[in-house]
């Protein structure tokens, strides 16, 4: 799973028009059925605007275009969120389909809450200081870790942040690919 959460993030940091141009050649390399590689000619506030309960005006224009594109790739098989900004605690933006169906929160729950929501006793904290090392130097972590659903089961997650840089050239958000490796609780 290692290639397409590579392939994904490296598609989420193109401009609008390589990822236009990249997104069939994703869909066709890993299977991703369920992705149009041919999206509308929608704008991404006309996108945001048909997400149920979703303001577009409650972000900027840069984390606009950013969830029209993670919009486009809901249903791969890893969640997709994207937090920011940064200085203020990281509050989830917006979480794709699949990162929903995975931990059972719906958009509106996650909504302006930090991820560490997730975490539970069993929560490794060795794995939380390497991700919030990753947040204070700006470098992208990937890390293995327990998590939990909003039912509280908890499950395997393999998690990547990779910091995003904005118009301005700092970094204003944080993209986050999740992976359930293990749904088994043992």
């Amino acid at each position: 799973m290692a290639t397409l959460r590579d392939a994904v993030i490296e598609t989420m940091l193109l401009d609008e028009e390589q990822f236009r141009r990249r997104l069939p050649d994703l869909v066709e390399t890993h299977q991703l059925r369920s992705v149009d590689p041919e999206p509308a000619d929608e704008s991404p506030a006309a996108i945001l605007q048909d997400l149920d309960g979703f303001e577009p005006d409650s972000v900027t224009a840069f984390e606009r275009d950013l969830i029209a594109r993670m919009v486009r790739l809901g249903t791969v098989p890893v969640g997709l969120t994207l937090t920011g900004p940064a200085y203020q605690d990281n509050p989830v933006r917006y979480a794709t389909q699949t990162f929903q169906e995975m931990t059972g929160y719906s958009l509106a729950a996650l909504r302006g809450e930090n991820l560490r929501l997730l975490q539970g006793p069993a929560t490794d904290s060795d794995a939380i200081a390497t991700l919030q090392e990753g947040i204070d130097i700006w470098e992208q972590r990937t890390v293995e870790l327990w998590n939990y659903r909003a039912d509280g089961t908890r499950f395997r997650n393999r998690v990547t942040i990779v910091p995003l840089t904005g118009p301005d050239g700092s970094i204003t958000n944080w993209l986050g690919v999740q992976k359930a490796i293990d749904t088994t609780d043992d």
